[in-house]
């Protein structure tokens, strides 16, 4: 059972929560970068794509990035089992291009863009389709909860003392893009394990 996996984590589960989060803490302390990194509609029209990966990485200000620090750490205690570098790195990267490109698609009134959240709201529904695999009763009813979450935000709206307290607009159709992202990823990688498995036989 997977539940026999917990304990102290071990390199292949921290390793990549750390990489990102020292990541994003030095680049808030290193505000000069901002510019060359953000998440830009007028830059990528320009050609700089990498800005739909690195633009993740910023944050608003010092409570926006300590929540995402947050939010990370207690997935790494929620789904520690199912953390492993190699396809949490993957990942994270299809979704930050996923959510980059839907924002610069379809929220056309949103010129710039920060933040982890919707990576995390994309890791939060991959561990919790990786936790129903597993056996577990809890599995689906996270992946309902955060599917509800990003609907209900996407028709109400997100928190007004949310934004006021990150001072910015809470991206909630990054938060979607985030989830469909996870789901995309879970498709193509079971695709991906079957083509492989035909191709030995």
């Amino acid at each position: 059972m997977y539940r026999d996996r917990w304990g102290f984590p071990s390199p292949n589960q921290w390793g990549m929560p750390l990489a990102l989060a020292l990541t994003a803490i030095g680049l808030y302390l290193s505000p000069a970068l901002a510019d060359t990194l953000i998440w830009s509609r007028n830059d990528l029209d320009q050609g700089q794509w990498w800005r739909l990966v690195t633009g993740h990485l910023l944050h608003s200000n010092g409570y926006h990035l300590l929540m995402n620090l947050g939010g990370m750490t207690v997935m790494l205690g929620l789904f520690q089992p199912h953390f492993r570098a190699r396809p949490l790195a993957l990942l994270t990267l299809f979704s930050a291009i996923g959510i980059g490109l839907g924002v610069y698609w379809w929220v056309d009134g949103t010129q710039t863009y920060v933040g982890l959240s919707a990576i995390l709201h994309a890791w939060f529904a991959y561990f919790a389709i990786q936790d129903w695999r597993s056996g577990s009763r809890l599995g689906p009813l996270l992946l309902i909860g955060v599917l509800a979450k990003v609907i209900w935000e996407n028709v109400v709206g997100a928190s007004g003392d949310l934004a006021t307290l990150i001072q910015a607009r809470v991206a909630v159709e990054a938060h979607l893009y985030g989830v469909i992202s996870a789901l995309l990823y879970v498709g193509i990688s079971q695709w991906a394990h079957r083509r492989q498995l035909a191709a030995t036989r």
